[in-house]
């Protein structure tokens, strides 16, 4: 992996089409090794690292620990099996964390 590149960390259906693009895909067999990857994409000097959707929960915390940083950015896709909501959710937590307000809060 150089540096400035585009990752994608998911299951093998869903980053197969990225593949033929020329993105670097992962496919972790466990949370731990997902984890693990994650953080040898960032030490690597990705540029951009995007996490199926399915894997947003086990990744927690190594997207909380880079979500003040410019790079990576960390983008969320939803799987082959389509969204189950996680990436927006996450969106607002950085959001939140960012500016102190949730911005994207429903009028009540």
């Amino acid at each position: 992996m150089k540096p400035g590149s585009v990752a994608f960390i998911g299951d093998a259906d869903t980053v197969l089409g990225f593949r033929a693009l020329g993105v670097e895909a992962v496919v972790p067999p466990d949370p731990e090794d997902a984890a693990r990857s994650f953080r040898e994409l960032v030490s690597a000097g990705s540029s951009v690292i995007i996490v199926e959707e399915d894997l947003v929960e086990a990744l927690r915390g190594e997207i909380d620990a880079v979500s003040n940083r410019p790079v990576p950015a960390v983008v969320i896709l939803p799987g082959v099996g389509g969204s189950r909501g996680r990436g927006g959710d996450t969106i607002r937590r950085q959001i939140l964390k960012a500016v102190g307000v949730d911005l994207m809060a429903e009028d009540a």
